[in-house]
């Protein structure tokens, strides 16, 4: 048994508000109150002048590519991170067969083998331990590879009903939903109409479709009103994936597509959300740069084809000027063939090659194909303001990495993104109930997570004590604001003075613990 003392409980699900204390007995919280006397034995934690929240349920993330490699998460523990919400933008370890090793592989380079099935997965992790809970999605890519490969045609009807039957077997073994992530191969490929008919099993079960929507740029508006018609006519909720509005042409448009959200949500045939994360920049993998139908072939014959002569220089020209980031506006990620690029500005980097940006770039892409990420401008902190303060929003860092080490010339979300969002709250300048309320309550309840991103009675123990103390010191201290660039090195933020998982303390007077008393949650 342990006792939370004298600490601000915040619970926006609740509604409370007060310093209270907080007895956890094995899993469960079992009383709040002005004053619990210590039953024998128990421990007793001083939180006074420290804000007692619920555990914080990062509604986007990419830890199931990472975390069978480093369970012990210690960049989701020292952000207050209880649960990852998995298996986002198509991309999910099952169902794949053995051989798909590239599959998601710009989110680690220490792939394994693809699982058969949630189930498989979840066995594994399970036999590892896993510091933070997960809830898994089923990655309609991952489910289209299973099925099609990377054929950009569309699927015969026995496809479709065999990927529609991988979908069922996913929800029937748990899992919370599905996602797609319609900019990458091989989601692209994949039209509206197939997506309907492959995700009509989540009718009527009270789970969620998830979506990179197809453009966020100049086709955004068309876009949102593509997932929109797709999740009405399929009769499921949907959950639009780190909404934003890309490019400087489209920036302010997020207006209409929240009054898009928002003329669904009041026809209310589904239930529409948006998450999003506290940055105006923005990371995914260089490859998408690439032109439609580049990769139709796989990435052997792109080589081929790339080396020289008409195929090169039509691909050199589309990054140059048509493909959706400009090579003077790229950051590289950690690159494994050129270490020296990792973290710089690609014109830098080109600059002191003697080269032209452009054909570095495509160096870059050829060379490490899937698994090189860039940081790109993405978001303008007015479209940001609005998308975070809209009834609908929810957070989701879109990190994928572990430890600080690994986090090295990638984008800050991976290690700061909630952070971000509560350390303006606890100076004041935001709401806290409206924080707590992205963090935790908003996501927990779209995964209809009962006990989980509330501190009542009976609820899980999973739970973040942070220091209000240590916010200015964060700020003044990070190195960088949202939008900016990372900073060469990166650290945890030192925010969280106590978390606990399901009752055990997985960070105690802010180190880890090593425990792991995480568990792969599956969906009611």
């Amino acid at each position: 048994m342990k006792i939370i003392r004298g600490g601000r409980v915040v619970d926006p699900g609740t509604g409370t508000d007060a310093v209270l204390d907080l007895l956890i007995e094995g899993e469960r919280v079992t009383a709040l109150a002005a004053r619990i006397a210590p039953p024998a034995g128990a421990t007793v934690i001083d939180a006074s002048g420290l804000v007692v929240l619920p555990g914080f349920v990062d509604m986007h993330t990419h830890s199931d590519f990472t975390l069978q490699h480093d369970p012990g998460a210690p960049a989701r523990l020292h952000q207050g991170v209880t649960t990852d919400v998995t298996g986002n933008c198509g991309f999910s370890p099952f169902p794949l067969p053995r051989t798909s090793r590239g599959f998601g592989s710009f989110f680690s380079s220490r792939l394994d083998p693809g699982f058969p099935d949630l189930d498989a997965y979840a066995a594994h992790l399970e036999s590892l331990g896993t510091a933070v809970n997960v809830a898994p999605l089923v990655g309609l890519g991952a489910v289209r590879e299973h099925v099609a490969g990377s054929d950009p045609r569309p699927p015969s009807d026995e496809a479709v009903a065999a990927m529609r039957r991988l979908v069922a077997d996913g929800l029937d073994q748990g899992a919370f939903g599905v996602s797609s992530g319609l900019v990458y191969t091989p989601g692209r490929f994949a039209a509206a109409d197939e997506l309907r008919r492959v995700i009509a099993p989540l009718r009527g079960s009270g789970r969620f479709y998830a979506t990179h929507l197809r453009d966020e740029r100049d086709g955004l508006i068309a876009s949102v009103a593509e997932a929109i018609s797709t999740a009405e006519r399929a009769g499921v909720d949907l959950q639009i994936s780190h909404h934003k509005a890309l490019g400087k042409a489209n920036w302010g448009r997020t207006e209409q597509t929240l009054a898009m959200v928002d003329e669904a949500n009041a026809r209310g045939a589904v239930e529409v959300a948006v998450d999003y994360y506290p940055y105006t920049s923005g990371s995914t993998g260089v490859s998408s740069l690439l032109p439609p139908g580049s990769l139709d072939g796989g990435w052997p014959l792109l080589r081929t084809r790339a080396g020289e002569g008409a195929e090169r220089l039509r691909l050199l020209r589309h990054l140059d000027g048509a493909a959706q980031f400009r090579p003077d506006e790229i950051i590289i990620g950690r690159s494994r063939d050129r270490p020296d690029a990792s973290g710089r500005a690609l014109p830098d980097y080109a600059a002191g090659l003697g080269r032209a940006p452009v054909e570095v770039l495509l160096e870059l892409i050829l060379a490490e194909g899937e698994s090189l990420t860039m940081i790109v401008p993405a978001a303008s902190r007015d479209d940001l303001a609005r998308v975070s303060a809209h009834p609908a929003a929810m957070h989701g860092s879109d990190g994928w990495l572990m430890t600080a080490g690994q986090a090295r010339h990638e984008h800050p979300r991976n290690l700061a993104s909630t952070t971000e969002v509560l350390v303006p709250a606890l100076l004041g300048r935001t709401p806290l109930d409206r924080a707590v309320r992205h963090l935790a309550t908003a996501p927990a309840r779209r995964l209809r997570l009962d006990g989980r991103g509330t501190l009542r009675p009976g609820a899980f123990a999973d739970i973040a004590v942070a220091d209000p103390g240590r916010a200015a010191a964060y700020e003044s201290g990070r190195g960088t604001g949202a939008g900016a660039a990372p900073a060469p090195e990166r650290a945890y933020p030192d925010l969280m003075r106590w978390v606990f998982v399901n009752g055990e303390p997985a960070i105690e007077n802010s180190r880890p613990t090593g425990r792991r008393a995480g568990k792969v949650l599956r969906a009611p």
